[in-house]
């Protein structure tokens, strides 16, 4: 399943095919338009050495500090990011302030509504966080939809419930749930 959303992050050609977006292929888009079009957050945490402004504006450099706390608003992160010695300015990542691993998914995922990419993948990107706090992020991010395509990989069926189709693999063959 995590191959799979390589694949269509376009972090990994296929052996077989091609992988389109629209009428593009994945494999061949300019660097900064892919990452424009296609944004991958998976269960793998990653906060890198910096501050927390720094490690969520990687996705908008030239963010401002309003952006920043409504993408920690939008997936539930403000309230103990406010809470932090110096707020944005705080150290985190290796050395820095500890953050517990939902805190460090809730960093991936306010990367990921900065972004605001046409398709989000999220791989497991829930998996670390409590019942309550994923239920209000799904909330969140089919909130930001729009016109945007996502597509949730998920163990938990909780997490797919409002998903308007689900595929399943079985045998490593893809097939329809509805």
């Amino acid at each position: 399943k995590s191959t799979l959303g390589r694949l269509l992050a376009g972090l990994q050609p296929p052996n077989l095919g091609k992988i389109t977006i629209g009428k593009a292929e994945i494999g061949y888009l300019p660097v900064e338009q892919a990452r424009m079009e296609v944004a991958l957050v998976t269960q793998e945490q990653h906060v890198f050495i910096g501050t927390l402004r720094q490690n969520v504006s990687l996705a908008k450099p030239d963010v401002s500090d309003d952006e920043i706390w409504r993408a920690l608003e939008a997936v539930d992160a403000a309230g103990w990011a406010i809470g932090l010695e110096k707020g944005l300015d705080t150290i985190v990542g290796s050395g820095g302030a500890r953050l517990l691993p939902a805190q460090a998914q809730q960093i991936a995922l306010s990367r990921l509504v900065l972004a605001d990419p046409h398709t989000l993948i999220l791989d497991e990107a829930t998996s670390a966080l409590d019942d309550k706090t994923e239920k209000e992020i799904i909330k969140t991010i089919n909130d930001l939809k729009g016109d945007k395509t996502i597509i949730m990989i998920a163990h938990r069926i909780s997490t797919l419930k409002n998903c308007e189709k689900i595929y399943e693999i079985e045998n490593k063959k893809l097939k329809s749930r509805n």
